[in-house]
């Protein structure tokens, strides 16, 4: 029950509280202005609550002034049961009821859900733990500002308390004694709560206290909603211009968030329609308090229907055995009722606390709003479906990369939904509103029809699933199922690149020193330590290494008549089509930016059949966590199923175009520190670790093969010496670099390849193969890898452009050579292709593969625009002060410097 109860109630404000921290964080990039975020926005909400609670409580104050001197004499003159009777007698000819004196209760009614949400998420917040705000030296613990004997003071929880007293005095100037007992009190009440609890959630409730009293003062002033709607503006302005001028996250999200925020400015234009709308076309729904409450009511139960449980039992009942026996929890019927049951409190219960607290305009305005999502939610989940391929266990998605639609698809979608919102607007314009009331029945009736086959079908999965655990057997349709998908062969040659996102070359001599079995595992390798990069980022840095010397940033931008999104996907195409047409059997996989997608859009070969294309990361995590649960959390898979499957069906009801960022990278929006754990490290660990599985050596065919991994990407401490992922890590390892991130993420990649290497050797595969590990860029790490760097003075560390490039050809033996000839990341494609098409060109530009004039002088950029959006159309936004050169020794400061490409320089 309490369950039940939570989830209804507490669960969607948990969910709003963890939405606008994350929000926050990602504007930001700070936890404590996060937590500040939170409280505004909080506060913000609940503020029209707070003007109903103050109307409810000056209403019962009002009418307890009135009846006062009766309730006295009444209680002079008489005692016990004929007291009572008089009392009641009393109180009915004045048409009141003592439990109207709740009513004076009712703003900490409101504070207390809230309060739950907020103490429950920033409590067990792992990123406020050890991060410092201001004087706060740990916003997770008590702030223990200074220490007497043995006792810490905690100065935060005082400070709130006399915010609240002070808040409070304001408040009740004028009010009775009791009720500023009770707000005095309740002020000592939270004192003593929060006295221990951690800073973060202190400051929140400080916040919330000081946006009180800044409220109550409002109270005070003439004309309180201008100065209100003028401070928002000041705000809001404010925001607008962090997010356009000193933000550098995606623009379509950063337009999005700015529209959001921009409401503010149009608020008494908005009211006034509002007003007008009430008034006009929606005047005989407003005047019928009985079909009012009706629609609102049948619409919110659809919706909570729909999102809570017909959607999310599309997905179970697709695989009852998948969402069978996670953890401790048997029944997938688990998952879709705690959905059902957030369906319920975000999609009826809050949404009738707020309907039945206001007047009918208001409610006039929900039930329109209501109505409107209803349908359109029908029409976005059902005819806008999406197809985004494969749903995982994790729920996410295998072509996540659609997500971003095409823009005649966006705009189809938005003209869809006008139609139900014109034929909801005709209906209440002709006072046919018990039309809609029927119409959201029959959907009612819908989607429980749809429900119960669904439930049928999940039922007979999980009876199913029970018989073959029974028995020991393996679940059918199980995702863990692992197929091969690179092939290689025994008597051709093969050609397998491997590029490890972000992949630092100053790392390989530590790791290959701490595990000297590497020097065995990579016989015949080579690296080419002197190696250079033409940026800090993915997006300009990775098309060179795809593509070669066509693509480096200055020959990109001067094909200045065709798009960067063009000439970035020929680059990823380059050497897949090359060795496609010479007959070998070519796969690709997760190729970094496709179609200029976070997730890469890999439709981007589909003109191109005969090219194998199979995304990698995110897909065997599942399996991976199956075979290795030590690995995860105990709770993170099903955690995550009960907080995802509702934002599941948000991005189904939801526009087309806000769908990738309600996704979120598969984040879902979610905080949870050890699900992003294990979604970052295991997605690409898991594909590293099963190459053996998931390679086969059959081919008739020579082979090429281009596998794109980002564990070095996102780094996170692994255990070492092996350098595996453990829910909780113990050992460190104890070289220079075993507190760096970057060295754990580059340590765990290079040892699994490196045991995927003894495995081509066993199965006789070994000598024929041509291997290249290389890297888009490297990582912004100390001088403790390039001791000279700092000499160059340069405003980056050249390992952020010193990507790894290790080399084995076909029959190489021997230890790791270093070898120091001037490299770039664009020698990828001629290492790939030497000796076997050496005269090969570019098959869109007509230009050979093999440029070596290039290399005369480099031309790199400084950390500049990481994502498209930052660009031009057809061109890289760079300006003459973002270039800099070097040549031969990227690691002789006198080789650097600060200059911008001529046009003969860049040829």
């Amino acid at each position: 029950m309490l369950d039940f109860l939570y989830s209804i109630i507490i669960y969607p404000l948990y969910q709003l509280v963890e939405l606008c921290y994350y929000v926050g964080w990602k504007v930001f990039k700070n936890d404590g202005i996060a937590v500040l975020i939170v409280s505004f926005a909080v506060s913000f909400f609940c503020l029209p609550l707070y003007i109903i609670a103050e109307n409810w409580q000056e209403k019962e104050r009002n009418i307890q002034k009135k009846l006062k001197p009766g309730i006295d004499r009444i209680k002079a003159v008489f005692k016990g049961d004929e007291q009572y009777m008089i009392l009641s007698t009393y109180y009915k000819q004045n048409h009141y009821h003592p439990m109207m004196a709740l009513r004076s209760s009712i703003s900490l009614a409101i504070q207390i859900p809230f309060f739950i949400a907020a103490y429950k998420f920033l409590s067990n917040l792992e990123q406020l733990r050890g991060f410092s705000f201001f004087f706060i030296k740990d916003m997770g613990a008590p702030d223990a500002t200074f220490t007497i004997g043995n006792f810490n003071i905690n100065i935060l929880p005082i400070i709130m308390t006399l915010i609240n007293i002070v808040a409070g005095a304001i408040y009740s100037k004028g009010h009775p004694i009791k009720e500023k007992i009770q707000i005095y009190g309740t002020a000592l009440v939270f004192l003593v709560l929060l006295y221990n609890s951690p800073s973060g959630l202190v400051v929140y409730w400080t916040m919330n206290n000081l946006f009180s009293l800044i409220k109550n003062v409002f109270y005070k002033m003439k004309h309180p909603v201008w100065v209100l709607y003028g401070v928002l503006c000041f705000f809001a302005l404010g925001a607008d211009w962090y997010l356009i001028f000193r933000h550098h996250g995606f623009l379509y999200r950063r337009i999005m968030l700015m529209s959001a925020i921009s409401i503010v400015f149009i608020m008494p234009l908005i009211i006034k329609a509002i007003n007008w709308l009430i008034n006009k076309p929606f005047k005989s729904l407003a005047q019928n308090d009985s079909i009012r409450k009706n629609l609102f009511l049948t619409t919110g139960i659809t919706l909570a229907l729909l999102v809570g449980y017909t959607l999310p039992s599309y997905v179970v009942s697709s695989s009852p055995m998948e969402f069978s026996f996670v953890e401790s929890y048997n029944s997938p019927f688990f998952f879709l009722r705690h959905s059902l049951w957030q369906a319920i409190g975000f999609c009826i219960f809050w949404p009738c606390c707020i309907y039945f607290m206001f007047g009918k305009k208001t409610q006039t305005i929900m039930t329109v709003f209501g109505t409107l999502m209803c349908f359109g939610a029908f029409v976005n989940a059902f005819a806008f479906g999406g197809n985004y391929g494969t749903l995982y266990t994790l729920l996410t998605f295998s072509d996540a990369g659609a997500l971003r639609p095409e823009k005649i698809k966006a705009i189809i979608n938005l003209l869809c939904l006008l139609i139900p919102v014109i034929a909801v607007i005709l209906l209440m314009i002709f006072k046919k509103e018990k039309w809609l009331v029927a119409v959201a029945s029959v959907l009612i009736i819908t989607n429980v029809g749809i429900s119960f086959i669904h439930s049928l079908t999940i039922s007979k999965g999980y009876k199913e699933a029970k018989e073959i655990r029974a028995s020991s057997a393996q679940l059918a349709g199980d995702s863990s199922e692992i197929k091969p998908i690179f092939n290689l062969s025994k008597t051709g040659q093969n050609v397998f690149v491997i590029m490890l996102d972000r992949g630092v070359n100053g790392f390989v001599p530590y790791i290959f020193d701490e595990n000297e079995e590497l020097y065995s595992q990579f016989d015949g390798f080579k690296l080419f330590s002197n190696t250079i990069s033409y940026a800090d980022h993915t997006l300009i840095g990775a098309p060179p290494m795809y593509g070669g010397y066509d693509y480096t940033p200055y020959e990109i931008n001067k094909r200045s008549d065709v798009p960067l999104v063009t000439k970035h996907n020929e680059s990823l195409t380059v050497l897949p089509l090359l060795f496609d047409q010479n007959g070998y059997d070519t796969t690709v996989t997760d190729m970094s930016w496709a179609n200029y997608s976070w997730i890469p859009d890999l439709r981007i070969y589909n003109d191109y059949p005969s090219i194998h294309v199979h995304p990698t990361i995110r897909i065997y995590t599942d399996a991976w966590l199956k075979q290795h649960p030590e690995a995860g959390s105990s709770t993170a898979r099903s955690d995550l199923l009960k907080r995802n499957f509702i934002w599941f069906s948000f991005l189904k009801v939801m526009p087309l175009y806000f769908r990738d960022s309600i996704y979120n990278d598969g984040f879902w929006w979610s905080t949870n520190q050890s699900l992003e754990n294990l979604q970052d490290i295991v997605n690409n660990y898991a594909v590293l670790d099963l190459l053996p599985e998931l390679t086969a050596t059959d081919s008739d065919k020579p082979t090429f093969t281009y596998l794109v991994n980002e564990l070095t990407h996102e780094p996170h401490y692994l255990q070492a010496p092996d350098y595996v992922p453990l829910a909780n890590v113990t050992n460190y390892g104890d070289g220079p670099f075993a507190e760096d991130l970057h060295y754990h993420a580059n340590a765990g990649a290079l040892n699994r390849l490196g045991e995927f290497f003894e495995y081509l050797k066993q199965m006789g595969v070994y000598d024929n193969t041509r291997i290249i590990i290389t890297a888009d860029h490297g990582a912004p790490l100390d001088a403790k890898v390039a001791p000279d760097q700092a000499k160059a003075n340069l405003p980056f560390t050249i390992e952020s452009h010193h990507p790894i490039l290790l080399f084995k050809d076909f029959d190489s033996h021997g230890k790791l050579e270093i070898d120091m000839t001037f490299m770039t990341n664009a020698d990828t494609p001629d290492l790939a292709i030497q000796g076997i098409m050496d005269d090969a060109v570019n098959p869109f530009t007509g230009n050979p593969i093999h440029q070596p004039e290039q290399k005369e002088k480099v031309f790199v950029l400084e950390n500049h625009g990481w994502a498209p959006d930052a660009h031009k159309t057809n061109t890289f936004k760079i300006e003459d002060s973002d270039w800099y050169s070097v040549k031969d020794n990227i690691f002789d400061p006198e080789n650097w410097n600060h200059e911008a490409p001529s046009d003969k320089e860049g040829k």
